[in-house]
């Protein structure tokens, strides 16, 4: 019912709000309902809109949209929450999908404290996932190009993770 609701509600609210006029859809990718069911409307609207899956280092859900191949010898740890996966979940529409973007733990942590700090919006893990994506891909956008993001998620649970700078040094830069 997750990807239902979106296509019910989040779908119809963007293409209303952007007054049709949309080009790029870009969101995490865990268990699916959000990108799946936003996708499916505005893809109904236009099929040239173009719909961009995060997904995390460690995860398989990118390796399957391009091969259709389950590769768990891929799968590997990571620290973001609700992006990827290590299964191929169900709710997934990969033909509304048209490309994946894989991000890290650590670029995307400090997209959500970036984004924070300098543009007053506390969002999680994955909204700094999000946003690490656009930034991996923003020269492939062209000036007239309208690209809508979703930051799914606060910044609240977080207070002990990336909002904290001994668990970020522990946990993540440790990594680098």
């Amino acid at each position: 019912m997750n990807a239902e609701a979106h296509y019910m509600s989040t779908g119809p609210e963007i293409w209303q709000q952007m007054k049709k006029n949309l080009t790029h859809f870009i969101a995490t990718v865990g268990t699916g309902g959000t990108i799946s069911g936003t996708s499916r409307y505005l893809k109904e609207q236009n099929p040239d809109i173009k719909i961009i899956g995060v997904d995390a280092y460690g995860s398989v859900l990118k390796k399957y949209h391009e091969t259709g191949i389950y590769d768990i010898s891929i799968a590997h740890s990571y620290k973001m929450e609700g992006v990827g996966k290590s299964i191929i979940p169900g709710n997934v529409d990969f033909a509304v999908i048209d490309e994946f973007v894989k991000v890290g733990d650590l670029k995307s942590a400090l997209r959500a404290r970036t984004l924070a700090e300098k543009d007053g919006i506390w969002g999680g893990h994955s909204s700094g996932a999000v946003l690490q994506a656009v930034f991996k891909m923003k020269d492939a956008f062209k000036p007239d190009d309208n690209v809508v993001v979703i930051f799914s998620d606060h910044g609240s649970k977080y207070l002990s993770t990336i909002y904290n700078d001994a668990w970020l040094e522990e946990k993540l830069y440790s990594q680098v």
